[in-house]
Order: structure tokens, then C-alpha cells, then sequence
């Protein structure tokens, strides 16, 4: 019992770095995601977040023009000037997909430090909170290897986009 309890709090205070969307078709299946983009226009305004307020999610309207159609430049808030397209994402999108993943390695990091700190002084740990905290920096420095790994493709893709160097911070 007191293991199971060990693991829950252990487990309870993971973070939870992504939403997971909720929508139901036309069949009634319901479906769950974590990319918004991936749920089908015609619902994605019943969409719900899980775990979250039940309220729709915001949706962002790409610009992208159907295939086969002339790739109109989307306007910048003059109205005239053209915004600057890297990859197809402009500035702002690119900066948000950086921000995300230099927090989540960030966030990885500091759980792991805390948990390795935790690991300092075993003499008022039972034996199986120890193993607990072992297995849980064990998935951690999973977790931050996977992050690691997905801001280096970030940095890939944003290098080949020709992406400047001031949007990655």
C-alpha cells in the first residue's frame, strides 16, 4: 500500500506539458489528440480540452492556399508590407515553437536536478520510495532526452527554412 501511494504522489506531480483535445464525429466515436491541427475543420469548434476548462479551444486559421493555388504572401499588420515566411510559418510561430521546446527541455531538467537532489540523502527514504525515485529519474532523463532531441529537429528545420537566429530564443 505504501509503495502504491509513493508512486501516486511521484507520478501526481509529473507536469503535464501538453493539452489533449477531445471531439466526437459524425458516428459518435469519440476522438482525443493533442494537435489541434489534426482534428477536422467541421469540428474543431466543439472540440473540447481534457482536463482543462470546457470551453472550445482557440483555433488558428492557416493562410495556406489550397493545393494547386497560387501561394499568396499573408499581409503584416501595415497591411501592405508582406509578412516573411520561413517553411511556411512566419516570426511569430516559429518563436512559439522555440519558446515550447526550450521551456519543456528547461522544465525536464529542473525535475531531474530535483529528483537527483532527492537522491542526496537516502536515510529517510524506505526502500521503496527509493526505487520510486529511481524509476521516476529514470523516465525523466527519458523525457528530457526526447526533448533534447525534438529542439535539435526544431534547430534542423529551422536551419533549412533559413530561420534567423534571433527568432530561437
Amino acid at each position: 500500500m505504501k509503495k502504491l501511494i509513493v508512486a501516486l504522489i511521484l507520478l501526481y506531480a509529473l507536469p503535464v506539458l501538453a493539452e489533449t483535445y477531445e471531439w466526437t464525429d459524425q458516428q459518435g466515436t469519440v476522438h482525443f489528440t493533442e494537435d489541434l491541427g489534426s482534428i477536422p475543420k467541421k469540428y474543431r469548434k466543439k472540440a473540447k480540452v481534457v482536463g482543462g476548462d470546457e470551453s472550445a479551444p482557440e483555433v488558428t486559421i492557416s493562410n495556406e492556399p489550397a493545393k494547386g493555388a497560387a501561394k499568396a504572401e499573408p499581409k503584416g499588420d501595415e497591411g501592405d508590407k508582406p509578412k516573411k515566411l520561413y517553411g511556411g510559418k512566419d516570426e511569430a510561430a516559429w518563436r512559439t515553437a522555440f519558446r515550447n521546446a526550450n521551456y519543456e527541455v528547461q522544465q525536464t531538467e529542473t525535475e531531474l536536478a530535483t529528483l537527483q537532489g532527492r537522491m542526496n540523502d537516502t536515510s529517510k527514504m524506505s526502500r521503496s520510495e527509493y526505487l520510486a525515485v529511481q524509476n521516476t529519474i529514470k523516465h525523466t532523463e527519458v523525457r528530457l532526452q526526447e526533448a533534447r532531441q525534438k529542439l535539435d529537429a526544431l534547430q534542423a528545420t529551422a536551419n533549412r527554412a533559413g530561420v534567423p537566429p534571433e527568432f530561437r530564443k
